[in-house]
């Protein structure tokens, strides 16, 4: 660790301070990450459907035609139906099978063949929300950069800063 705190600081505070901003840095690399994996590689095939008019049923596109089809990512976020259900929405074929009524591999198969044969599709009320949640705009992995870099920053002015505050504040309380 760096030595800047004063004899007069607490080994425990400085070591609180480390941890403290330690885990901001950490979040705010986690957030810029999924921000650029949601922005980049899922928001890929929302902008797919919306530049190919995919707006209601009957253009619905199917996945098996597209190359989204061996996509791992995007598969598992129609998946697990968290990611794009504000925007998404899906059309089967009419001889799927119910997967309802199966178990084990067959249902896993069956669920796995009616995720690749259904057709998707942005409802056009849901359009301006798909564009603004997927665009790529706003989320660069410059931004991120830059925005990691200044947290870097801003965390090397804290563990300077911080400890001296607080020592201001003991000699201006005279607390000990």
């Amino acid at each position: 660790m760096l030595d800047i705190f004063t004899s007069e600081t607490s080994p425990e505070f400085a070591k609180n301070v480390y941890v403290i901003i330690i885990c901001l840095f950490a979040g705010v690399v986690a957030a810029a990450l999924v921000s650029l994996y949601h922005k980049h590689v899922l928001g890929s095939f929302i902008r797919f459907l919306l530049e190919s008019g995919a707006k209601d049923e009957d253009s619905a596109i199917r996945l098996d035609s597209t190359k989204y089809n061996k996509n791992v990512f995007v598969l598992a976020a129609i998946r697990n139906g968290r990611t794009y259900s504000a925007v998404l929405r899906s059309v089967l074929p009419a001889d799927a099978p119910d997967v309802s009524v199966l178990k084990g591999k067959q249902k896993r198969d069956a669920a796995k063949a009616n995720l690749s044969a259904s057709s998707y599709y942005i409802p056009e009320e849901l359009s301006f929300r798909a564009e603004n949640i997927f665009s790529k705009k706003g989320t660069s992995v410059l931004s991120a950069l830059f925005g990691i870099l200044l947290f870097v920053i801003v965390a090397g002015v804290s563990i300077i800063i911080v400890p001296q505050i607080v020592e201001v504040f003991k000699n201006f309380t005279g607390l000990q």
